[in-house]
């Protein structure tokens, strides 16, 4: 387990994150918030928007893919 530790608005958490994940997700968050370690709650709540849509646009790539395919 690796740990990572930031603050949101005014409160400091702690995420653990399994060894494999943290790696990705750190260079993901990285690219994302430019290795900031305190957040805005308005930063979070856009970024959640933003990977929610790329999640979206992904899943309507997979069924047109899975169309094709069938």
């Amino acid at each position: 387990m690796s740990k990572l530790s930031l603050q949101v608005g005014a409160k400091d958490f702690d995420i653990k994150l399994d060894s494999g994940f943290y790696d990705f997700f750190m260079h993901d968050f990285s690219k994302v918030f430019k290795d900031k370690k305190s957040i805005e709650i308005k930063e979070l709540l856009e970024a959640y928007v933003q990977k929610s849509y790329d999640n979206y646009q992904d899943s309507l790539k997979i069924e047109q893919l899975m169309k094709k395919l069938g």
